[in-house]
């Protein structure tokens, strides 16, 4: 028997945690979205070609994929979610620091690469805290707007890069930006901890046992309870053990004891499916964002500094979707909404790529973002809501799924371009959606027929 809530009830609670997690998301999407021209700038500042400037992003994706392997061990190592985020903003601080002071190609491709790493983690760590904090009902809804927030602070990004470029400052400082925006960020709401009940002081762990064999005397401070069924002489018995807390260096937490393995092999078949439509949606954020502006030329005409701010249309096409995207995931379900986004997605890039003017093309790309926008954040809350109640660990595999969608996508299509042409590689685009919907359609429950 299932229970239906009333609409009013529905509404995501924006309390002082929740809107730290916006906001620490946030701050790593000002990094992600000055970090791609700022690889372009970085190519004339060398003078290398655009093959060697796009190691970066290469680099960047194998950081992504680390971090998403390690992100589970990373988490716990810190002490929770809490600490986890603050320490990753630190770290991609440190590596966008490093990125910045030595323009040497052996120190800036290994400097990206540990940005994606702990980008991975704090991409992983806020969906999974405020999948936690609000639960099924309205988890979705709040990752959404988690991720408007953090696309609104990305179309910023670019415009603060090229502005600082065009002053004669240098594009460095706003990329550096990061730094102090999390620094004041601590500042302000440094001492906000996650709801008291987020952090049980308890830790209830069943065991059964045979009383005729377990004496429960032997088990220091804890209390049984029997249960009402018994079988024979022997009683399943309940054993609750508190749960000892963990100092970290940002507070304590209680050191939880595991519910679930977090192994890949308990993730079931349905999850997998999934992070196939995960993969799919990456690959097409990607190749929008990073070979739009070569489309833009070949087709509009436009100057390579024209073209570049088709991002902007795909970013602001991003954040719109998603302020409206939060809303929606409150009253239509999660595999409803994706399929409207998959469906958006394909009516921009049919605007984009059959567009010969600039100002056709441009609204294409913005389309293309509306659809862009619910992808990664709905199928992530989907991948973990199919976990079993391993948020984590899902998070961390489709944040490997990302990394590989980095790696290989914008390279294929790339390599493509240079035999078929960009409009004839942009043909990739449609396959994608193509196979990531067939996987959302594979992967929705089946209701079993009544008998």
């Amino acid at each position: 028997m299932s229970t239906t809530f009333p609409e009013s009830t529905r509404r995501v609670r924006r309390d002082s945690w929740t809107r730290l997690l916006y906001l620490q998301l946030g701050a790593f999407a000002f990094f992600l979205y000055a970090f791609s021209p700022s690889i372009n700038l970085l190519k004339d500042d060398l003078h290398i070609s655009a093959g060697v400037a796009g190691l970066h992003s290469t680099g960047y994706a194998v950081g992504v994929t680390i971090g998403g392997l390690t992100a589970p061990w990373y988490i716990r190592r810190a002490g929770g979610s809490r600490p986890a985020l603050w320490w990753g903003l630190v770290g991609l601080s440190l590596a966008v620091g490093l990125f910045c002071a030595v323009p040497v190609l052996t120190v800036t491709i290994p400097a990206a690469a540990i940005c994606g790493v702990f980008g991975s983690w704090l991409c992983i760590a806020v969906p999974a805290a405020l999948a936690r904090a609000h639960g099924p009902e309205t988890g979705p809804a709040a990752i959404t707007e988690a991720n408007a927030v953090a696309a609104f602070v990305g179309v910023a990004a670019p415009l603060a890069v090229g502005g600082a470029a065009a002053i004669g400052i240098g594009w460095r400082v706003a990329l550096l930006l990061v730094a102090p925006l999390s620094g004041v960020l601590y500042l302000l709401l440094g001492r906000i901890r996650e709801p008291d009940w987020l952090l049980p002081d308890v830790e209830q762990v069943v065991f059964e046992a045979d009383l005729d064999d377990v004496p429960l005397a032997g088990v220091g401070g804890a209390t049984a309870v029997e249960l009402k069924t018994q079988t024979g002489t022997q009683k399943d018995t309940q054993v609750t053990v508190p749960a000892p807390r963990v100092e970290s260096p940002l507070g304590a937490v209680p050191a939880n004891l595991p519910m679930t393995t977090n192994s890949l092999r308990d993730l079931p078949r349905r999850f997998w499916l999934n992070q196939v439509a995960g993969v799919c949606a990456g690959a097409i954020e990607f190749c929008l964002t990073l070979w739009c502006a070569t489309l833009l030329q070949d087709r509009a005409g436009l100057s390579a500094g024209a073209a570049a701010t088709g991002v902007t249309a795909v970013v602001a096409g991003m954040a719109i979707g998603r302020t409206v995207g939060g809303r929606l995931a409150l009253r239509i379900s999660i595999d409803r909404l994706i399929y409207g986004s998959f469906g958006t997605n394909l009516l921009g890039f049919a605007i984009f790529w059959l567009g010969s003017d600039a100002v056709s093309m441009f609204l294409g790309l913005a389309v293309a973002g509306l659809g862009v926008a619910l992808q990664f954040p709905l199928i992530s809350s989907r991948g973990i809501e199919l976990s079993g109640g391993q948020a984590e660990l899902a998070g961390a595999v489709n944040m490997f799924g990302a990394g590989i969608a980095v790696g290989t996508a914008p390279f294929a299509l790339g390599f493509l371009s240079d035999r078929v042409g960009i409009h004839g590689a942009y043909l990739l685009l449609p396959l994608f959606i193509v196979v990531a919907v067939a996987a959302i359609a594979a992967s929705a429950a089946r209701t079993p027929a009544p008998a």
